[in-house]
C-alpha cells in the first residue's frame, strides 16, 4: 500500500518508519528544506544552537525503550536530571531527527497546495512540484495548515478539533564573545525578566564549541510583538536578554519566529481519522487519553506518529 505523510517532524517521521517496517510504501512531503520541524538547530559560526524544541522528557515506557537505544548509539545524551532527565540530542535536536529518517522516501522543498479524495478512494495530493496518489495520507503539519489543505474536507472535522487554536513563539539567537555562564546547567527557566521563557546556553547543553545562546519568548509577549517589524523585535528581546544576564559582548544575533510553537489546549486522542476517509491527521497536540501532563511535547509527538501508524496497519489487516 502507497500511503503519504505530509509534513517531516517528528510524528511524521515516527509513523514513516512504523509504516515501513510494516512493508509499506511511504513517501514523506516537507515544504522546508531539511527534516525534523521544531526539531530544530541552526549552525552559526563555528557552533550550533537548537531553536525549537530545547530539551525532551520520558514518562512512558515505548519511549523509553526508544531512548535507550539512541543513547547506545550515541544519538543522545542526558543533559541534566532535576529531578528527572532532560534529553538532548548530540550535535543539536535536528541531528536526531536526521538519523531517525535515513532511509525514508523524503520529497524536501515541496509544499502542499491541496488534498482530495477521489471518487475510488484514492488521496491525491498537488504540491507545488507535481500531484501525488496515496492509498491512505498522514497529515502532520498544525491544524490550521492542515484545515487549509483540505479545503472542503475539512468540514467532516469535528468542530471542537477546529477551534484548537495555536500560540506563536520567537527564539533570540545571540552568538558570544568568549564563554559565558548560564545558571550552573547552562539554562534559566525560574523568575526570569518578564516576557523571557527561557535562556539556554548550547555550549553548556553540549551541542556547541561556541557560546551561542538561544532567548525564548513567553507567549503572551510573543503574541504581542509578532506582527511588529522583525528589526524591532529582536532589540526588544537583546534588552530583555540582557536585563537578565547583564552586559554580554556580542558577536551576532539572529531571530526566529514560530507561528505554530505551541497548543494552547489539546486533543485527547492521538491521532485523528477525517470521518469515513483514508485521512489520518497527528501531531504533538494529540495525546494519549491517559496522558496525565495535558500538554503539547516531544513524547506526545512520538506516540501520535507510533500510534497512527499502528493503527493503519491494524485496519488494513482485517
Amino acid at each position: 500500500m502507497k500511503i503519504g505523510i505530509i509534513g517531516a517532524g517528528l510524528s511524521g517521521i515516527i509513523a514513516a518508519r512504523e509504516l515501513v517496517r510494516q512493508g509499506h510504501a511511504v513517501e514523506l512531503i516537507e515544504k522546508s528544506r531539511s527534516v525534523g520541524g521544531r526539531l530544530a538547530t541552526r549552525r552559526i559560526g563555528d557552533g550550533r544552537a537548537d531553536h525549537g524544541a530545547v530539551y525532551f522528557t520520558v514518562r512512558g515506557k515505548e519511549l523509553e525503550r526508544e531512548v535507550r537505544s539512541w543513547m547506545n548509539v550515541n544519538w543522545v545524551q542526558v543533559w541534566y536530571a532535576d529531578p528527572y532527565p532532560r534529553y538532548v540530542a548530540i550535535n543539536g535536536m535536528n541531528a536526531l531527527a536526521k538519523r531517525l529518517a535515513e532511509g525514508l522516501t523524503v520529497q524536501l522543498n515541496e509544499r502542499v497546495e491541496n488534498v482530495q479524495v477521489e471518487e475510488d478512494g484514492t488521496v491525491t495530493v498537488k504540491t507545488d512540484v507535481t500531484t501525488r496518489s496515496y492509498d491512505r495520507l498522514v497529515m502532520t503539519a498544525p491544524l490550521p495548515q492542515s484545515f487549509d489543505l483540505l479545503g472542503d474536507l475539512a468540514v467532516h472535522v469535528e468542530p471542537a478539533l477546529r477551534r484548537l487554536i495555536y500560540a506563536p513563539t520567537f527564539v533570540g539567537l545571540f552568538e558570544c564573545a568568549g564563554d559565558v555562564q548560564i545558571g550552573a546547567d547552562g539554562i534559566l527557566d525560574h523568575d526570569l525578566t518578564p516576557g523571557l521563557l527561557k535562556v539556554i546556553d548550547n555550549r553548556q547543553k553540549g551541542i556547541s564549541a561556541t557560546s551561542l545562546v538561544s532567548v525564548y519568548m513567553e507567549e503572551a509577549w510573543s503574541e504581542d510583538w509578532y506582527e511588529r517589524p522583525e528589526a524591532e523585535t529582536l532589540a526588544e528581546v537583546e534588552r530583555l536578554f540582557r536585563e537578565e544576564v547583564g552586559d554580554i559582548d556580542l558577536v551576532s544575533k539572529q531571530l526566529k519566529r514560530w507561528r505554530y510553537a505551541q497548543a494552547k489546549d489539546v486533543w485527547h486522542e492521538s491521532f485523528y481519522q477525517v470521518s469515513h476517509h483514508p485521512i489520518y491527521l497527528a501531531g504533538d497536540i494529540f495525546l494519549e487519553a491517559d496522558d496525565p501532563s495535558g500538554r503539547t511535547r516531544f513524547e506526545s509527538a512520538y506516540l501520535s506518529g507510533l500510534r497512527v501508524a499502528e493503527t493503519i496497519e491494524k485496519n488494513m489487516n482485517r
